[in-house]
């Protein structure tokens, strides 16, 4: 698996250290707009292909795959692109701004052949799935609460009248698609498509959401998803079922470890979770990739398609649009 990485931000630094980890995968190339930002960043990680031109990048043979961390905003027309390409895409979240996108994307990814995947952590790590393996231990779910709050030093600069794309609908921005996103992945991967879903944000005089609460329902279960950029709390994840309850240690992007409590007392699990979150997900990325197993792939897209309705419904109902949504 060599990958074409673009974007120049944390999160790509955080990939690239991920990529240094996992056996059978190799980063071959760099893109950014501007030469001196490629320059530098395929510098800083020793990446010598370096391109401020997309197709020629999409061109070159010496990668098959290419990882998106654009602004969200740009994650359709970008995928777009590397699949037209014949490249394998890794698009990090949210995967596209409306559904329309993302359905028009898996459906060219069929066309042509080529895996498509969502870079988002969570759903992926050992602690996420040792919350799967003990969901029966606590009985019927009735409750879920998620929690994923930090505050931003971008919000800073948004008080002082300074938007930044994590706060420009322009971007497809706002905390329900930078944060809460997460915990949608985590309830939605659990329990599946939600029956309702209603979002409650504050929001700036911009229009984009600073911090919000979506509810998700399901017969028999409500969720609330917290996702706030303009606070900062300690992050847990809480299933509460009749017999017991679930708890996550940390944000649900992250999962430090998990707690079951149940009527035949409290065990602790630590699996001892690579510090980068994002190795376990690139892991995955790498096996399907490599054992062709189209099986499972698909039903990831599956699965980030009821997340990116659920999502696209919850920015409906507070009113919160995107330029994507006029297309």
């Amino acid at each position: 698996m060599k990958i074409a990485t673009i974007g120049t931000g944390f999160i790509v630094d955080r990939f690239l250290d991920a990529v240094r980890q996992v056996e059978g995968v190799e980063a071959t190339a760099v893109y950014s707009r501007r030469t001196e930002t490629a320059e530098a960043f395929g510098q800083k990680h020793d990446i010598g292909s370096r391109f401020t031109d997309m197709d020629a990048m999409l061109k070159e043979e010496a990668h098959d795959t290419v990882y998106i961390a654009s602004p969200n905003n740009l994650h359709h027309a970008y995928a777009k692109k590397a699949i037209e390409a014949g490249k394998h895409v890794i698009c990090e979240k949210p995967f596209t701004s409306t559904a329309a996108e993302l359905k028009e994307l898996i459906d060219l990814a069929g066309q042509q052949d080529v895996f498509l995947f969502e870079a988002v952590t969570g759903i992926h790590l050992p602690h996420f799935k040792a919350v799967q393996e003990n969901m029966r231990r606590i009985g019927d779910i009735r409750i879920i609460q998620a929690n994923y709050s930090q505050y931003s030093s971008r919000y800073e600069q948004l008080k002082h009248g300074q938007v930044t794309n994590v706060f420009n609908l322009d971007f497809s921005g706002g905390a329900l698609a930078d944060l809460n996103i997460y915990n949608l992945h985590f309830v939605i991967r659990l329990l599946g498509r939600p029956d309702e879903v209603a979002y409650l944000p504050n929001k700036h005089d911009s229009g984009a959401d600073t911090s919000g609460v979506c509810v998700l329902k399901y017969d028999g279960c409500v969720a609330s998803c917290i996702g706030s950029k303009d606070t900062t709390t300690d992050n847990s994840v809480l299933l509460q079922g009749d017999k017991g309850y679930v708890r996550v240690n940390g944000s649900a992007n992250i999962m430090d470890s998990v707690d079951v409590i149940t009527e035949e007392g409290k065990a602790h699990i630590d699996l001892g979770q690579n510090d980068n979150n994002m190795v376990a997900e690139l892991e995955n990325f790498r096996d399907m990739l490599s054992s062709k197993d189209r099986g499972t792939a698909a039903e990831l897209l599956e699965h980030s398609m009821n997340v990116m309705e659920a999502f696209e419904a919850a920015r409906s109902s507070a009113d919160i649009k995107y330029p994507a949504d006029e297309k």
